[in-house]
Formats: structure tokens, sequence, C-alpha cells
């Protein structure tokens, strides 16, 4: 009887093996079928994700928001939240517009879609989104536009419901975030009129400087400025495939990206500025490994003791958006119009010391533009996204 135990039990755990082996690679030929995205698919979610995302483009314009709701799954929370995120997104940037008098003529946004995944809902779907903003100035007789870009990684899920595809959940980080907390995403019929309080800006356009009359020193702010450009992760306006320069580490998801692209900027020495290394800031070429810099390359709060202690910057002025950008009887054009390119903006949270940004640029009216990382930014004006009442800005020049 054992014997006959033992051979039924042999059958059945091969018939069982046999039954789970062709049970799985079933499943996993269903799966790769189904993670298989054609290349019509992709075409149509493309043309999809276009729509919708220009769609709140034009509200920036616009003011109206009432097109926005369509193309959200507000049955879900998630869903919710991402239609409050944007309603606010378009809020704060029409008052931002507002108060220093300008307005907004084209908003276009150009979604690359890096990866799909298929679910059992709909797709969840890897996104870089690049923005361009074009404005002008309101009371220009003859206005000049002035163009600015941001580039954003998305996680979004869409999900069909009655024959519709919806935002189920749009995950990112976003360069508007901390401006965003005096508003609420609640869509009003009189959001077309988002008049704020207006600030008295200075229209102080910039001399254009041709690099060669600036003197030669140890800080070349000129090819600076061409790395940040050529580096500033927007394709449309750096003309450059790759986002970043792969020669270093990008820390984008671990701490932030921003400090570490303004020293690159900086020090650089094939590209950029060709500020020399010294036993504090300074960064390490690996031969198979990205780049990585000491504490004073890749820290906020390093980099600004660094370069106030050193002798390398000079603290132009510290404030809050106010007591920088308001002109006075001393200083008509403001503190900020002492910015020149290839300067550093320090950006703190309280006491936080939270972001580094390089001045790569003046508008038509002098206000200064600038390029940074972590959420990519090209030419954008040096204020924008930063609204909150506790933050104050370290204007820094480099000697």
């Amino acid at each position: 009887m054992e014997v006959l135990s033992m051979k039924r039990k042999t059958c059945i755990l091969t018939l069982f093996l046999t039954l789970l082996f062709t049970t799985v690679t079933i499943r996993g030929s269903n799966a790769a079928q189904t993670n298989k995205v054609s290349e019509e698919t992709k075409k149509e979610l493309q043309e999809l994700i276009s729509s919708i995302y220009n769609a709140r483009s034009t509200s920036f314009i616009s003011g109206d928001l009432s097109i926005l709701p369509s193309y959200f799954d507000t049955s879900n929370k998630f869903g919710r939240w991402a239609l409050e995120h944007e309603v606010k997104r378009v809020k704060y940037l029409r008052d931002w517009a507002t108060q220093r008098n300008m307005a907004f003529t084209e908003v276009t946004s150009e979604p690359n879609l890096k990866r799909i995944t298929p679910t059992n809902k709909g797709f969840k779907i890897a996104i870089d989104e690049y923005y361009k903003f074009k404005y002008v100035y309101k009371d220009d007789e003859d206005p000049i536009e002035n163009v600015f870009g941001v580039g954003i990684a998305h996680s979004l899920e869409l999900i069909k419901k009655e024959d519709k595809w919806l935002v189920y959940s749009d995950w990112y980080t976003d360069c508007f975030e901390d401006a965003l907390k005096a508003y609420s995403g609640e869509i009003k019929e009189d959001v077309h009129s988002t008049e704020g309080t207006k600030f008295q800006l200075p229209n102080c356009p910039k001399t254009k400087i041709i690099p060669s009359q600036v003197p030669k020193g140890q800080y070349d702010r000129f090819k600076a400025v061409e790395y940040a450009d050529k580096y500033c992760g927007i394709p449309w306006a750096s003309g450059y495939e790759k986002k970043y320069n792969k020669k270093y580490k990008n820390f984008t998801g671990i701490g932030g990206n921003c400090t570490n692209y303004v020293s690159q900027c900086l020090g650089d020495k094939e590209e950029g500025g060709g500020l020399k290394f010294d036993g504090a800031w300074y960064c390490v070429y690996n031969k198979y490994d990205g780049a990585s810099g000491s504490t004073a390359w890749v820290n906020a709060d390093g980099f600004k003791n660094y370069l106030l202690h050193s002798g390398r910057g000079r603290l132009i002025k510290k404030g809050t958006f106010n007591a920088l950008a308001i002109p006075s009887n001393d200083n008509p054009c403001a503190a900020v119009s002492k910015l020149e390119i290839g300067d550093v903006i320090c950006y703190a949270k309280g006491s936080d010391i939270d972001h580094f940004a390089i001045v790569t640029g003046f508008d038509s009216h002098g206000y200064p533009l600038i390029n940074s990382h972590t959420t990519d930014r090209y030419h954008v004006p040096w204020d924008l996204g930063w609204g909150d009442k506790n933050i104050s800005f370290y204007l820094i020049h480099l000697r």
C-alpha cells in the first residue's frame, strides 16, 4: 500500500506541476501580449494626453476652468486631487501675471510619453511634459513677447469610463507648488477675473552686454549661461536631445539636482564657467560613473555658505520679494536690477536653504530670468512659483 501510495503521490505531483507550468506559461504569454502597446495606441494616447494638457494650458490665458472637470475621474480622491491642483495652478499663475501687469499670450504643452504600462482599468504612463509660456507687459505701446519654459515629470494613470478616457491620478513635482497654499481647488463662476494687488515693478531694460567687453577673470559667466541653456532639460529650448550632462551624477529624486546643476554651470572646465575648484568646492570625475561633488558642490546650504565665506560670491541683498523687487527712492530699479547674467539666486523657506538657480537673462522690462533643475526651468521669471509668505531670497553676485 505504501508503494502504491507513493506512486499516486508522484503522479498527482507531476500532474500538478504540469498544470501549474502550463498556467504560468499561459498567463505569462497573456501578460507579455498585454504589455505590448501598439504604435496606434501610443499615437492615440499621445493625442489624448496632449488635448488634456493643452486644455489646461488655455485656461492659463482665458481663466475658464469649466472644461477641466470633464477630463478627470472625480469619483475617486486621486482624480479630485489632480483636478484641484490644476485649478490652483491656473489661479496662481493668473494672479502672478496680473500683479506684475503681464498677460500670457500663449501657453502650450508638449507631453513626451516615456513608458506605457497597461493596467486592468487602463494605462499607467510616465511622461516628460515640456511647457512653453509666452507673455507681454500690458501697458507697453509695442509689446515684446517674452518666452520661458518648464519641464515636469509626470506619473499619470488613465482609466476608461463610459467610452471616455479620464485622468484617474496625475502625480508630479510642480515648480509652482510652494505658491499654491493660499489657493483653493474650488471652481467658481468668477474665476475669470483673478485680480490681485499690483506690484509697482520697475521698467529697467538691461543693455545687452557683449562678451568681449567683459574683463577676463576667474569666472566666464557667458559660458556658464551657455552651459545652463544647453543642459536645462527642455529640448525645444536647448536644442539638445539629452536632458542633462551625462558626465555628472543626477541627484533628482535623492535630494534634488538644483545645486549640483548650478555648480556645473559655474565650474565645468570644458563647457561651463571654469571657476576653479578648491578644497571645499570641487567635483570628482569617475571613469565609470557620474561625477559627484563635495558638500559645497551639491548641497544648497553648503553652497550658499561657501560662496559668501570664500569671497567668490558677494551678497547683493537678502530679503522677501517686496524688499528685493519693489523700487525705492534710493534704488528706482530695485535690488534685483543689480544681478548680472551668471549670478545666482538662493531660495529659502524660513530658515531652510532650499534651492539654487542661475541668472540666464532678462525679459523686456529687465526682470531677471533663471534656469534650474529638479523641476527643469529655462529663462523663467526669477520668483515664479515662490509665492509663500515665508520665502526669502539671497541675490549673490559672482566675482
